[in-house]
């Protein structure tokens, strides 16, 4: 086969990661998931999920290298949008040297090549950066069990696509040390001051992969060692936040514009949704339960009340903001979970005026839902302002409330 066939054949616009840090018994899950055939499931095809900066391309992009050998052809298109991915359609017909009648528009064209799909044996898609599930509608190939479909989204609702979901987790302490260590160009000897200070850092970042990797870019490239990024993350983390490193990258954004553009989506276009989540930012990110913020919805905004009070009403917010993986919302448990980093960037974007104000109704929910003496040992409000990740005073309800 010619190198030009290899081409054709093998449509991946990204060089693989050669600093790609664990994952080990992730892909290996992924790679069984995608070729077992199990009944009542949406076999050969996974929807990979989870939040800004979680690492679902990264994986993705891995898988494909690391089994590029189990396909004869391999095949990577943008989902940002309908358009990208009737564009990505398009290419893939190209690469293929698909003869295709003239005028076409874009789906008949996408037609075409989802029919040639399911002609092929031994294929993989991969359908990346699928900010929105519906623009997939009747666009996704057949599968089979040598014909599969992986799919990036921060959507969980992978039944809506659909195809299986599998939530790309945060890293483990050691998988978040390496990953410190060798992008910050630091070796991690164990038991040294370099090693301490790294399993605090990934401790205060709370594991995230691209958090992770700002950090070390930071070390790398200002401050050059672990100790002097502490003194500095604690003075401001907000800079750090927006630190974004030089050169070429895969992801381009910081940290604090990853969430903050969904977030402001969601603002745009569910305002409530928008402002309970802020309200959302200052409380437990461990876990905030429906029926404490049941029980505290008189001291809600009025505007909130009937949301709150309302389960289906509540519903819909929480749901636009899954959608996004700005929260985990778990219907078992009737709870939600916010990562530390996502509530600090909300914060870190509102005034001092708007934190204030969400400050006084935070301490009136939980005198709401925890009527008596429960504040007695709390500063007054003026002392009740959040100064930093670091600064964090239990409250005895603490399932909900972090920082009274």
């Amino acid at each position: 086969m010619g190198d030009s066939d290899e081409l054709d054949k093998f449509f991946v616009p990204f060089e693989r990661n050669p600093l790609f840090t664990g994952r080990k018994e992730f892909l290996k899950l992924l790679k069984e998931r995608l070729h077992s055939q199990v009944p009542k499931k949406y076999n050969h095809r996974i929807a990979l999920y989870g939040m800004g900066g979680i690492g679902k391309t990264q994986v993705a992009l891995e898988y494909v290298y690391a089994n590029r050998d189990s396909y004869d052809r391999i095949y990577w298109i943008s989902a940002v949008n309908q358009t990208s991915l009737l564009a990505g359609y398009e290419k893939i017909a190209k690469k293929a040297g698909l003869k295709m009648p003239v005028n076409l528009n874009p789906v008949e064209i996408a037609e075409r090549v989802l029919l040639w799909l399911r002609q092929e044996k031994h294929w993989l898609l991969v359908i990346d950066n699928v900010d929105d599930i519906n623009v997939m509608a009747q666009l996704l190939p057949q599968n089979g069990p040598h014909q599969h479909t992986l799919i990036t989204t921060r959507d969980p609702n992978s039944a809506g696509i659909p195809a299986e979901g599998i939530e790309v987790p945060l890293f483990d302490p050691a998988e978040s040390v390496e990953l410190l260590c060798t992008l910050s160009m630091i070796d991690n000897i164990t038991c040294s001051s370099e090693s301490v200070q790294a399993a605090q850092i990934i401790k205060e970042l709370g594991y995230l992969p691209l958090a992770i990797e700002q950090a070390a870019a930071y070390v790398r490239e200002v401050v050059g060692d672990f100790t002097t990024f502490l003194d500095d993350y604690k003075k401001n983390h907000r800079d750090v936040h927006e630190w974004v490193p030089r050169g070429n990258r895969l992801y381009p954004h910081s940290i604090a514009t990853t969430w903050f553009m969904s977030f402001s989506v969601v603002r745009k276009e569910h305002p409530q949704a928008a402002e309970l989540f802020q309200i959302l930012s200052f409380l437990n990110p461990d876990g905030i339960l429906i029926e404490f913020l049941q029980s505290g919805v008189d001291a809600f905004p009025d505007r909130l009340q009937q949301a709150i009070s309302s389960r289906p009403n509540l519903s819909k917010y929480l749901i636009e903001l899954e959608k996004f993986s700005l929260l985990k919302w778990n219907r078992q448990t009737k709870m939600v979970v916010i990562h530390r980093l996502v509530q600090t960037v909300i914060r870190d974007e509102m005034s001092e005026e708007e934190r204030k104000t969400i400050w006084t109704t935070v301490v009136d929910i939980c005198d709401e839902a925890f009527p008596g003496d429960w504040n007695n040992d709390a500063s007054p409000l003026s002392n009740l302002f959040w100064p930093g990740v670091n600064d964090i005073a239990k409250c005895p309800h603490d399932t909900n409330f972090e920082i009274c």
